[in-house]
Parts: structure tokens; C-alpha cells; sequence
């Protein structure tokens, strides 16, 4: 993805010679009108038309570049990579200061997914699936989360009364739910609200 801003006597000659610039086509562009330009009176107070293009080099290599601008701009010393993996973007990032950008209970993965999402689906013009992993932390969670619902399965098993889990993200319980679920002896459900919400795993 790259992206130049450019002035013209109109839109359309600013996003021309933008394109020129970027040695691309239109129609592989987002072109942002910043200022639509005024002729003025007499050529007095003319204001010239100013456009940003941004040019759409597709989707994984666009999504690759608004991660590692994002790293850049947080001051993280660390790398950017990944692939288009169905409808969805994975991303994976390498380097230093893994422990600040997973953040607690990987909480700025999350935040840095939805923000690059955001930015893509304004790039082009539709919802973009973005998952981001760092240090391998997404099947570490897993791991951890199984481990859990495995210890939960074991004593609603044998005391026969329903147990509540901590409190969990809604991608934390689906983990959770999924281990489950084909488990004979137990069931599972969610109640409350908001960060409130959790599992409870009863007995079938």
C-alpha cells in the first residue's frame, strides 16, 4: 500500500497526477478528496483541489504495511509478516517487546486486530478479517484454556454440579466451548453481561 497527496486545479487532475506518481490504476485506488478546491472570482481566492490516493497493492501485503506502520509508530522493535488465509488475514508479529504488544490476556492483539481491520475496511471499502498472533502466544492461550476447561470437565464430572468459569473474552469461551462440546457427561452455557459474561459447564 502506498499513498502520495497531491494538488491539482481539480479533483480529478490531482488524483491523476497522484496516480502517476504511484504508477497505478484507479481502480486499485482510494482516493480521499482532502480539499475539492474553489475556482474563486476573477482568479482571486482560487484554492486548489488536494487529494490523498492511496493505492491498493492487495490485501496481505496492505495489511502487512498498516501493522508494521502501527509497530513503527508505537516504537516497537519488531516485524510484521503474514498471508491471506481464506477471507481472513493472519498476521504475525516478531521481534522485541513482545510482552507489551500481546498485552494482558493478549488484550492489545485484540486492540491492534480491530484497528487494522478498521483501516483496511476504509482502504477497501468492505469488512476485513484481521487476526494477528506474537511469540506464539494465540496456541499458548489455547494450550492454557484446555488445560482449564480439561480440570473443569474432570471435577463437574465427578461432584455432579455445575461449575462458572472466570470471566473470559467471547473468543476465550469459544475455545473453551469447543473443547467441550462433544464431551458426553457435560454441557455448557454462558450467563451475564459484558465483561460479566461467562461459562458455566453443568452436567448432561
Amino acid at each position: 500500500m502506498k499513498s502520495v497527496k497531491m494538488k491539482g486545479k481539480n479533483v480529478e487532475e490531482a488524483t491523476r497526477h497522484a496516480l502517476e506518481v504511484l504508477g497505478g490504476k484507479e481502480e486499485n485506488a482510494k482516493v480521499i478528496v482532502l480539499n475539492e478546491g474553489k475556482s474563486g472570482m476573477l482568479g482571486i481566492g482560487a484554492e486548489e483541489a488536494e487529494v490523498e490516493v492511496v493505492l491498493r497493492e492487495g490485501l496481505a501485503d496492505d495489511a502487512k504495511r498498516v501493522l508494521q506502520d502501527i509497530l513503527d509508530k508505537m516504537e516497537f522493535m519488531a516485524v510484521a509478516d503474514g498471508n491471506l488465509e481464506g477471507e481472513r488475514v493472519e498476521l504475525v508479529i516478531k521481534g522485541e517487546d513482545m510482552g507489551q504488544i500481546i498485552g494482558k490476556d493478549g488484550a492489545t492483539l485484540k486492540s491492534l486486530e480491530i484497528l487494522v481491520s478498521s483501516i483496511l475496511g476504509q482502504i477497501y471499502g468492505e469488512r476485513v478479517r484481521v487476526g494477528i498472533d506474537a511469540d506464539g502466544y494465540k496456541d499458548k492461550r489455547k494450550q492454557a484454556l484446555e488445560r482449564l476447561a480439561k480440570d473443569v470437565l474432570d471435577e463437574v464430572s465427578k461432584t455432579g454440579e455445575e461449575k462458572v468459569m472466570p470471566p473470559m473474552n467471547a473468543a476465550d469461551r469459544r475455545i473453551v466451548h469447543l473443547f467441550l462440546q462433544d464431551k458426553p457427561n457435560v454441557t455448557t452455557y454462558s450467563k451475564g453481561e459484558g465483561r460479566d459474561r461467562r461459562l458455566v459447564v453443568a452436567p448432561r
